[in-house]
């Protein structure tokens, strides 16, 4: 599934719609690499670092629809540098995750649809995910107890939908527009994907009750 996406990227021509869109491609290109990582530390039977990398790959995805949308034009330049070796050494000073996802939220955007799948990636890995990164409690459990099976299957099917949701920008700039290249690729390959109705509607609501 992820040599198709990749082709069909190395196979598109896409609009020229000045620094902003650059760097939204250059943010989504990093998400694809983070999902082959992803795919590659699972083969290898790394679980721990795969999750880590499925967190970066969660914010490339989360920040690309960010600059896309939201960010200032000047946001926008401080990303798109020259390059120097000063500008390496000055901090990003960009939003968190929670206020990316906020003022995306409460935007009326026509990406509605994949911005609720990131609010409710949040809601129910991001947590997990953070602890591993940091080596905190998470990493000490699944270091001892391991991964359940179906565990990492929806972790996998969910860095899938990231990647779905990342070219989704990149294919509805493109020329044509090929946002029906993704339609195609989810009847083809439904078994990569967690869809809604995979979701268990128990194991959902106990999580909810939690937050409550």
């Amino acid at each position: 599934m992820l040599t198709e996406v990749k082709h069909e990227i190395d196979n598109s021509e896409f609009m020229n719609c000045g620094p902003r869109l650059d760097v939204v491609f250059q943010c989504i290109n990093v998400s694809i690499e983070h999902s082959l990582g992803v795919n590659s530390l699972m083969a290898a039977d790394l679980p721990i670092p795969a999750m880590v990398v499925l967190r970066a790959q969660y914010e490339a995805v989360t920040r690309a629809y960010w600059l896309l949308y939201i960010a200032t034009n000047n946001q926008i330049m401080k990303i798109n540098f020259n390059w120097t070796n000063e500008e390496q050494w000055l901090s990003d000073k960009f939003p968190m995750i929670t206020e990316m996802l906020d003022k995306l939220s409460k935007a009326d955007l026509p990406a509605k649809g994949n911005i609720q799948h990131l609010v409710e990636f949040k809601k129910y890995h991001l947590k997990a995910l953070n602890s591993l990164v940091h080596t905190g409690k998470h990493a000490f459990i699944r270091s001892s107890l391991g991964f359940d099976p179906s565990m990492i299957d929806t972790l996998m099917r969910q860095s899938n939908n990231l990647v779905s949701a990342a070219v989704h920008i990149m294919f509805k700039h493109s020329i044509p527009d090929k946002q029906h290249f993704l339609l195609g690729l989810h009847e083809k390959y439904r078994e990569c994907f967690y869809m809604e109705q995979d979701v268990d509607p128990n194991m959902k609501a106990t999580i909810d009750a939690r937050f409550k």
